[in-house]
């Protein structure tokens, strides 16, 4: 195991009967009603929910560093504070999708343009040869306005702010808005100390990028100046905190968590311009992609985020496509596994959860003419009959049963049941295999072998989350 484990709890299945973004209104045009009911009527242990609303795979975190959450994030994690979730995108009439962008991907549109017009005007019109150069020089130039990155911590004023927001932007009620929330929600994390604090070098880095900028400049600093961890970018205009930009710097990435800003200042469109300055900062400071969060296709809420381009990523062949390329597949909701079109993949793909997915050009769909294969495999009663064969030989030889803690038998980005027995078969997984539990109050480390019915379970559903690498260097905690 590594000096420092990732340690969280158990992995379990969460359904909604209403989903969060569109309030039941859309119709799910990808139900897969068949499914629900071969699982319901063949295996009556099986976690099995209804279509619509939404699911998802939550696990509480207690530890983890930058590193876990960066491959995490590549398996299609996001987290909420300490709340580590993955949606099922068989469930749910909206399909969440992770999404990516960077410089190479980001073409500015007319509105995003006027956008950066708008705000250098505000804050102190300067030439330059191109959008880029303008809102530089007009950052380095202004005295009105600058921004400050900071650790993750709690103030009263960025706590006004954001009552401020959730009020007027979201319509929440102000006796809903506590101090407490707002915390546990943008400033709370499960990083190492080291990582949440960061060092003097690192915030130096960060605070004066705009300062250093001049045409064609890209730094490349070395790795100890580059900073990791949880973030807040805090913009002021005459000394007032207008707005505050939420983020995790990872290793190869920055992952972009939530946007606060003050109504008062609507008319700078800051949501779009901390996205393209975010973008932007990227590539100059070299920090790798600019993750967006999720993306739904058909949810306007939700879309805007292909204005500033980018990749989606396929979960099953850990794969990141161009929203381009993906137009046709996910036209009402649906969800989409890229296959080439001379190939009949009627089984879920082999799935290592490993959290170092690929871009299109560079995997072995690269200049090929592809087709979505999401219906072969998902609304292929194969799919479901084999899940069911694996789960009782597993049951009946290696005492991995299914009960009410369990995950469902085909989720896709899941490692599936299939490839488990696979690798018990070639002894990939054996009873040799090292786990670390904390159960009951004690800490267990064992080997799986040495797991009783529940554990090994346990440590299974875990492993169809979180990759094999990853459990072997967890500590999970068994919540039931």
């Amino acid at each position: 195991m590594n000096e420092i484990p990732l340690i969280l709890s158990n992995p379990v299945y969460i359904s909604r009967e209403e989903c969060g973004y569109c309030k039941g209104k859309k119709e799910d045009h990808y139900a897969l009603a068949s499914m629900a009911e071969m699982e319901s009527e063949s295996d009556s242990e099986s976690n099995v929910e209804s279509d619509g609303g939404s699911s998802i795979i939550g696990s509480s975190v207690q530890s983890m560093t930058c590193r876990h959450y960066d491959e995490l994030i590549n398996q299609g994690f996001r987290r909420s504070g300490t709340f580590l979730y993955k949606p099922d995108l068989l469930k749910g009439c909206c399909r969440l999708f992770t999404i990516r962008s960077s410089m190479e991907h980001l073409k500015l549109s007319k509105q995003q343009r006027k956008t950066i017009n708008k705000f250098v005007k505000e804050i102190g019109e300067v030439p330059g040869d191109n959008h880029w150069s303008k809102l530089m020089y007009a950052q380095q130039k202004s005295t009105r306005f600058r921004t400050e990155f900071e650790p993750s911590t709690f103030s009263e004023e960025k706590f006004e702010l954001y009552k401020k927001y959730q009020v007027h932007v979201h319509n929440d009620d102000p006796d809903d808005v506590s101090e407490d929330g707002f915390f546990n929600f943008l400033c709370k994390s499960p990083f190492t100390k080291s990582e949440k604090m960061g060092t003097r070098p690192q915030w130096e880095r960060l605070n004066s990028w705009t300062k250093n900028w001049k045409p064609d400049y890209i730094d490349q600093s070395t790795p100890e100046n580059a900073r990791v961890g949880p973030t807040h970018e805090c913009y002021y205009l005459d000394d007032k905190l207008i707005a505050i930009s939420i983020l995790d710097f990872l290793p190869t990435g920055v992952s972009s968590i939530y946007f606060i800003w003050d109504p008062d200042y609507a008319h700078l469109s800051l949501g779009t311009l901390s996205g393209l300055r975010e973008i932007y900062m990227c590539h100059v400071l070299s920090l790798g992609y600019y993750y967006l969060g999720y993306y739904i296709d058909d949810c306007v809420k939700m879309r805007y985020k292909k204005a500033f381009g980018g990749e989606l990523l396929d979960i099953c062949n850990e794969v990141f496509v161009p929203i381009e390329t993906l137009a046709p597949y996910l036209k009402d909701g649906r969800l989409f596994v890229i296959d080439k079109a001379t190939n009949n993949l009627g089984i879920e793909p082999e799935m290592e959860n490993s959290g170092y997915p690929i871009s299109l050009k560079d995997s072995q769909f690269a200049d090929t003419e592809l087709k979505n294969a999401a219906e072969t495999i998902y609304d292929n009663k194969e799919t479901y009959a084999n899940a069911r064969k694996a789960r009782l030989v597993l049951k009946n030889y290696y005492h991995i049963g299914a009960n009410e803690h369990s995950l469902p038998d085909v989720v896709p980005g899941l490692t599936p049941l299939w490839q488990i027995l696979e690798w018990f078969d070639k002894k990939i997984l054996d009873d040799q295999l090292e786990v670390s539990m904390w159960y009951h109050g004690k800490l267990l480390e064992t080997t799986f072998g040495k797991l009783s019915d529940i554990q090994r379970l346990t440590a299974i559903d875990c492993i169809r989350s979180f990759g094999l690498e990853k459990t072997q260097d967890s500590i999970i905690i068994i919540n039931y």
